[in-house]
């Protein structure tokens, strides 16, 4: 069991994040904790394993009891057997020099014989399909790829609490189902599951009981089908207008010509072709792995190809400094902490444009407003929620004015209403003469914004078209590069 008892607590120098909650968990709960950013969720999770405070520090008032254990009384590693934590940073959780052994890390701190050690390997990488991954690299794994081996780290230790923090953030279609069916396999066991998320789907009809927050307290609390309702209504689950616009006749802004990459033996790019026109959205739709972010990586020279060339306004970007093409291609990337390096948010939205000497007064006050910033200026944005670091790394970019704007899976970690918002800003930008490319597994969000879809599948263009004509496509539902239109993981 697990008690939290007039809860409120403060990061230092902040104020107060959970402003009285209460709450407990039973055992074999299945419990979905849902939320705006920047709402307390993260900071929930925090509590159940002693992060905070022991941590994080801060002001905590209140208490938390985990089997009858306080967590003010007990240390983090006390803590460890009782209550795994999967972070929304999965990038946070890997340290390892390969995936197995990050794997067997946690299941050596235990004491564990080999054989056990192997054996949990093993089990594990059936159930979520890592047995190519086991001996690569973590940080050259996707973002998708990287979640599901944290996910792996932390249930093969069977902990009698599992917490995931946005397990569904960055996967795919097809690895969101291998991780909905571990999870049930886990509550169906006999253990207790807690899921924070932004994305809904099915899953949320096989939890016992829902928790959603707002501003620090408890909006509502029921079950699955009463907790829908209330997200709907709140527009923490996204109803979007569809922005699109598939006029012809657009000169070509950006061609990839026979594109290559290889890293090492690993070919991830074979022969990649596609042209980008004028004042259109493109989405770039793949399972995890297929190649997306590399791709998107050659847009702005960050990557340069084994073979093939990119050229942008009819001239080569070979040879040209990354920093020159930031004149004119703007990159958001997946994971915002590898982005940040100024202490401030509001520094770090306007880096580019003062670097650049681009700084327009009316336009950064724009970019405040869309993106909700005026809280958080002179925050760090180190400190932020994940979701409220997504949306700084996309007005740092979106500040400089870039024609081209590259946006890597900007959904991912952010609620209902900001993806409206999303939505409705890149129709904005359109109308302003914009180009944008974003690579994405929200594939509601796909098909609200984008003109055109380019499917990938290991690392070679399937497809190229409107969403309509390809969702439903039979070679692409049987080589498994979309789901079916009725089966996709959905927020609605």
């Amino acid at each position: 069991m697990i008690h939290l008892r007039h809860i409120r607590y403060r990061y230092p120098h902040t104020g107060w994040v959970l402003k009285g909650v209460d709450f407990s968990v039973k055992d074999c709960d299945y419990l979905f904790i849902g939320g705006a950013n920047g709402s307390g969720k993260s900071t929930l999770a925090y509590l159940f394993n002693g992060l905070i405070p022991h941590y994080f520090g801060g002001t905590l008032q209140g208490t938390v009891t985990i089997d009858d254990r306080n967590t003010l009384e007990h240390k983090v590693f006390e803590l460890f057997s009782h209550v795994g934590l999967v972070l929304q940073n999965a990038d946070a959780q890997l340290f390892n020099s390969t995936v197995e052994d990050e794997i067997a890390f946690g299941l050596e701190s235990l004491g564990l014989s080999s054989a056990e050690i192997d054996n949990r390997i093993q089990e594990i990488s059936r159930t979520l399909r890592l047995d190519d991954l086991l001996g690569r690299f973590p940080a050259t794994l996707s973002g998708g790829e990287k979640r599901l081996v944290a996910i792996a780290s932390v249930l093969c230790l069977n902990p009698s609490v599992l917490l995931l923090d946005e397990p569904y953030g960055d996967l795919d279609w097809e690895a969101v189902e291998r991780v909905r069916q571990a999870l049930l396999k886990v509550n169906r066991s006999g253990k207790t599951v807690i899921v924070i998320e932004q994305r809904m789907g099915n899953f949320l009809h096989d939890t016992s009981r829902c928790l959603i927050l707002e501003q620090g307290k408890l909006l509502h609390e029921g079950g699955p089908q009463s907790a829908r309702e209330v997200l709907l209504n709140a527009h923490l689950l996204p109803q979007y207008s569809t922005g699109r616009n598939r006029s012809p006749g657009k000169e070509p802004l950006l061609i990839a010509q026979d594109l290559s990459y290889r890293i090492k033996e690993k070919e991830i790019l074979k022969g990649v072709s596609l042209e980008l026109r004028e004042g259109e959205t493109l989405a770039l739709i793949g399972r995890n792995g297929s190649g997306k972010t590399t791709l998107l990586k050659h847009f702005n020279g960050l990557l340069r190809p084994t073979s093939g060339r990119v050229t942008l306004r009819g001239k080569t970007i070979q040879g040209k400094a990354t920093s020159e093409l930031a004149t004119q291609v703007g990159l958001s990337f997946q994971n915002p902490n590898d982005q940040f390096f100024k202490y401030r948010v509001k520094d770090e939205v306007m880096a580019g444009p003062r670097i650049l000497r681009k700084i327009q007064e009316d336009w950064l006050q724009e970019i405040w407003q869309i993106f909700d910033l005026h809280a958080l200026l002179e925050r760090s944005p180190y400190r932020l929620s994940e979701g409220e670091k997504k949306r700084v790394s996309l007005a740092s970019i979106l500040a400089t004015r870039p024609k081209l704007l590259v946006l890597d899976e900007p959904t991912s970690g952010q609620d209902g209403r900001f993806r409206e918002a999303l939505a409705t800003l890149m129709a904005e930008l359109k109308n302003r003469g914009f180009t944008i490319v974003i690579a994405t597994h929200d594939l509601d969000f796909a098909q609200a914004t984008a003109d055109r879809w380019i499917v990938l599948h290991d690392g070679r263009v399937l497809a190229d078209g409107a969403p309509e004509d390809l969702w439903g496509e039979e070679r692409l539902l049987q080589l498994g590069a979309l789901p079916p239109p009725d089966e996709h993981f959905i927020s609605k």
